[in-house]
């Protein structure tokens, strides 16, 4: 019974969550400057597929998987160790220590494995969650070789191994820089497991980019609200209330235009950064100051960098960031 809800839980969370990070390097909205013309980023989570089936206890790590390409519309079989080097190459630099890159790869592939019989979503053409050769070959150019040859030999240590909650992937998902602390997952997609209930990350704040800053004139900010049925008065000075937050530094609840809206709804309709945010009012314009960088849950990329370099292994940066968790075989 145990298994069984857990596994009904799973899949309440892999129809709504994803695990990509956002690029890592986009560049931020100039931190004290109004942006004339905002336009949401890429958020660092992208819709994942609904999953047909139940995660399998008997997944093979060595399978070949299969990937749906949003770029060119058709679903692809991959080898193992070119999805692991693939989808390394679009979340983290790879000039970044060993044990973090590693960390990523057997992430990205639990939870490709966790889908079950639903293919991973990816777009090779944006670098989002897996691509091929001849993208990463035009991104690396002169330094593909290297580049490659370095993932390459990553690949082949892990190529086998699987993060796994009671012998089934764990649906291992990720984030570029958490608020401090990584959030749990009923925070986000409504569905509580067990090994996403967030744990501290203390060294996101001094990754570069933590807290930045947007702002939004009123008049730029008025249909942003108006999209989310709210009907902003005319002072705005009232639109926004005082925030809630919960035990991850992320926004619970905020009231706006006399409506209360989470935090999540607000990063996805207003195109921030993380749902840990503060705004201020000054001047007629908004000040959005954003703390890390995408949903927060699972995996924080810049965290397994800092526990990398301080020594960890790849072992235990995963079973740090996902309490209860095991790596096998």
């Amino acid at each position: 019974m145990k298994k069984t809800l857990l596994c009904a839980a799973l899949l309440g969370l892999l129809a709504a969550a994803a695990p990509f990070a956002a690029l890592l390097f986009p560049g931020p909205a100039a931190p004290d400057a109004p942006v004339p013309t905002p336009e949401p980023e890429t958020p660092a989570a992208t819709e994942a597929p609904l999953p047909q089936a139940l995660p399998d206890l008997e997944a093979d790590p060595d399978a070949p998987l299969t990937l749906y390409d949003e770029a060119a519309g058709q679903t692809l079989t991959v080898p193992v160790e070119d999805f692991l080097i693939g989808a390394a190459a679009c979340e983290l630099p790879p000039d970044w220590p060993d044990a973090a890159i590693l960390a990523q790869m057997v992430a990205s592939h639990s939870y490709a494995l966790a889908l079950g019989e639903d293919p991973m979503t990816v777009n090779t053409a944006l670098c989002a969650g897996w691509t091929d050769k001849e993208v990463l070959q035009a991104r690396w150019g002169v330094d593909y070789d290297t580049y490659h040859d370095r993932l390459t030999d990553l690949a082949e240590q892990v190529a086998g191994a699987l993060l796994c909650y009671e012998n089934a992937p764990a649906a291992a998902c990720y984030h570029s820089i958490s608020a401090g602390r990584t959030e749990a997952s009923q925070n986000v997609w409504l569905t509580a497991l067990p090994y996403l209930q967030g744990v501290d990350s203390p060294w996101d704040k001094e990754a570069e980019n933590y807290q930045v800053s947007v702002a939004y004139s009123a008049e730029q900010l008025a249909p942003l609200l108006q999209g989310l049925g709210l009907v902003p008065g005319d002072d705005p000075a009232n639109w926004f209330g005082t925030p809630v937050s919960d035990e991850a530094g992320y926004v619970a609840s905020l009231p706006v235009c006399g409506q209360t809206l989470g935090g999540t709804t607000l990063r996805g309709a207003l195109g921030l950064r993380s749902a840990s945010f503060a705004v201020d009012y000054a001047d007629g314009a908004f000040t959005f100051t954003t703390y890390g960088y995408g949903h927060g849950v699972g995996l924080s990329q810049y965290g397994a960098k800092a526990m990398a370099e301080g020594g960890a292994s790849w072992r235990e940066i995963l079973t740090y960031y996902f309490p209860g968790c095991e790596i096998l075989p």
